[in-house]
């Protein structure tokens, strides 16, 4: 009769008994930091002993067993502990993978929808890739970055860690954007530098574009605190633009005066000239209008919509 062995996942394979030998001769290794010829002797019979002794039905447990036994019968107690230390310590591994994989199937499959989060459908491809994803960042954050302790206390509720899945990756999560800062100097989105804006319709084009860029490298969500009071210096740029055209075009012979950043659009030095005013106002006004709508759109696809700019789309 063939001598075979009985897997943990039910399979049966051959009994080898040169797998026996090998795994003493890395206990041996482990304590000895060499493989002597004690330890080769060590490995060859007790692996020929458990040979002899086979029976139908033998688990690799059972070898296993059978292996500590006679290994804790003989002088080298310590080799035997390094045997035992290291089973304990695959067979752990092996019930942290089960977990992950279980983890990874009932996200995979939707087995367990509960849509904690209100912008994503855990029943869809993108959902459910999205989820597994989570739970193997989790188990990673878990395993591999939290000290022991930290763990420790996560696990059993005495800290919540928030956004476990995002841990490991260590970028922002949820963050008020500083436009005001951003405007003003300019910034860089990895792929090209952006200057500062010089009017109210390219400083909205831009709005769009720090939520979209910051959108894609970090996770949670992204807010500016004040839009409309952000915008004031560009809604004057823009203003002073219109009212140089203005005087261009109606009040040929009057002065400019020198622009300045501090000066509301309300200013008299402006009103000096009505029909250049006029028209100043009411061209700003439509290019604030098309420009927060165009905002509104985008940030709208985005799926990130700032009540401020509701209320200036408004």
């Amino acid at each position: 009769m063939d001598k075979t062995i009985i897997k943990r996942n039910g399979s049966i394979v051959p009994f080898d008994k040169l797998k026996i030998a090998k795994a003493i001769e890395k206990a041996f290794l482990s304590v000895d930091n060499a493989i002597d010829q004690e330890a080769v002797e060590y490995g060859d019979r007790i692996a020929n002993n458990i040979e002899e002794n086979w029976k139908p039905g033998l688990t690799v447990e059972n070898v296993q067993d059978m292996v500590e036994t006679q290994l804790m019968s003989g002088h080298r107690k310590d080799v035997a502990q390094a045997y035992i230390r290291y089973r304990y310590e695959h067979a752990l591994a092996r019930e942290k993978y089960s977990e992950l994989i279980d983890a990874v199937q009932e996200k995979l499959e939707a087995s367990n929808v509960q849509n904690q989060n209100a912008n994503l459908d855990e029943h869809s491809f993108g959902g459910r890739m999205g989820e597994m994803g989570s739970a193997v960042a989790t188990t990673y954050a878990l395993d591999y970055i939290m000290s022991p302790k930290a763990k420790y206390n996560h696990q059993n509720n005495r800290i919540y860690t928030h956004d476990l899945n995002s841990y490991a990756v260590g970028m922002s999560n949820c963050l008020t954007l500083p436009l005001d800062d951003l405007f003003a100097n300019g910034f860089n989105t990895r792929q090209t530098d952006i200057r500062a804006p010089k009017s109210v319709s390219t400083a909205f084009q831009l709005l769009a574009v720090t939520f979209q860029t910051q959108s894609l490298c970090q996770f949670g969500g992204v807010a500016s605190g004040h839009i409309d009071w952000t915008m004031v210096p560009y809604v004057r740029m823009s203003f002073y633009k219109h009212y140089k055209d203005g005087i261009k075009y109606i009040d040929t012979f009057a002065s400019i005066p020198e622009f300045d950043i501090n000066r509301s659009i309300e200013d008299n030095v402006y009103k000096r000239h009505s029909k250049a005013y006029q028209y100043a106002l009411d061209m700003t006004t439509k290019e604030v209008h098309q420009s927060v709508e165009g905002a509104y759109h985008n940030l709208k696809k985005l799926g990130r919509l700032n009540s401020n700019v509701k209320n200036l789309a408004a």
